[in-house]
């Protein structure tokens, strides 16, 4: 019978029949002659080939997994038959997309193939590798790294940075929801929910997190992406969050902030006229004196515009050639310049002598941060 162990006199066993036995066994039993063709197939071999007997029996080995030809397991099969020693090896079958392991027994004039399905381990050692090289890599950017998987957010891998967010704690295999509930009470399990189930990403800039470490709650300030996991059916399996801490920059930016809205109090006050530029020379500030003096305030004017925006007069009374104005050497040749004088032709018709001092402003680290212009008024 073609589905049969062809019977060597070596193969009789007190009575027993191999074909029952091997049939049986959950080792998927392959034969083949010298010819490397099958000669017998056992059940478990049908599942695992997904093949039945009948398509197989009388095959050629390489023909009907043509993928395994030119690889090592071809080779230590071909070693089974030359050498007539056995061998263990694994071997990827691309058709099936498995992998498996392989006992090779020469018997006589045949070898017969003992054969399990190891692709599960194969792909978990696989995975783990990834993971490890992932987590090397992840290790070392400067950014809090951490990668949740499944719809409860499990963490799966997190860096040095993400740890030290949270003081130094390892909350790998907790959820989102168990290792920081503060996260979720502020909503940042349901964005992370709305990314895996939408399969789109999410970016936030400068997001309050209040952390709550020891007895005092801390905020700090995010920048977050949460980019979805996709397996290869298109469905989001994980997270990879990645964020940087920028609440250094916020309290620095509203420090900032502050020291600028009291000296332009301060200015504000001055008995002298004050007019401040960015680097370009765009006027930004005009404190209340030099307002009086002009008799108009405007902002966002770029040097070739200061004489008819203010009506700027040499002290002959014509027009003030633009880039010869004190501010505009400041701005177009950083010149410092002292005791200049022009005269200013108000809204109303008057006509004001003024004098005055320009510069730039530069800063500790040797850039020019802008210009001011000084100015009062004085008698013909």
């Amino acid at each position: 019978m073609a589905h049969k162990l062809p019977v060597h006199p070596s193969d009789a066993a007190g009575g027993i029949d191999i074909n029952v036995f091997l049939d049986n066994t959950s080792d998927a039993v392959l034969v083949l002659d010298d010819a490397w063709c099958y000669v017998y197939v056992n059940h478990a071999a049908e599942m695992l080939l997904r093949r039945r007997r009948d398509q197989l029996l009388g095959k050629h080995h390489l023909e009907e997994f043509p993928g395994l030809r030119g690889t090592p397991a071809e080779a230590e099969l071909a070693n089974v038959f030359d050498l007539r020693r056995p061998a263990r090896y694994e071997q990827f079958i691309p058709q099936l997309y498995a992998w498996h392991s392989v006992l090779a027994v020469p018997d006589q004039d045949r070898v017969v193939l003992f054969c399990r399905d190891i692709t599960d381990r194969v792909r978990a050692l696989r995975d783990e590798a990834v993971r490890e090289g992932l987590r090397a890599i992840f290790e070392h950017i400067p950014a809090a790294v951490t990668l949740t998987r499944g719809p409860e957010h499990r963490i799966d891998l997190q860096n040095k940075h993400s740890r030290q967010i949270v003081g130094g704690e390892n909350m790998e295999g907790k959820t989102v929801r168990n290792a920081l509930p503060e996260a979720a009470e502020q909503g940042f399990v349901e964005l992370l929910d709305r990314v895996y189930t939408t399969g789109k990403p999410f970016t936030g800039k400068e997001m309050p997190l209040t952390l709550k470490r020891g007895n005092a709650p801390e905020q700090r300030f995010f920048d977050l992406t949460y980019q979805p996991i996709f397996e290869t059916d298109g469905k989001a399996t994980g997270i990879l969050h990645l964020g940087h801490d920028v609440t250094e920059r916020i309290q620095e930016r509203k420090k900032l902030a502050q020291m600028a809205a009291e000296r332009y109090a301060i200015l504000r006050q001055l008995d002298e006229g004050v007019i401040l530029t960015d680097p370009q020379g765009k006027i930004q500030f005009v404190n209340e004196t030099a307002r009086e003096l002009h008799g108009v305030t405007v902002l966002d004017i770029e040097v070739d515009q200061y004489t008819t925006t203010y009506q700027l007069l040499t002290v002959e009374g014509t027009p003030y050639p633009p880039t010869q104005l004190p501010l505009a050497r400041a701005v177009l040749n950083d010149e410092q310049v002292r005791g200049a004088r022009w005269r200013i032709r108000r809204p109303d018709g008057s006509v004001v002598l003024v004098e005055g001092n320009a510069r730039p402003i530069v800063g500790e680290d040797g850039l020019k941060l802008g210009c001011v212009l000084t100015m009062h008024a004085v008698a013909e």
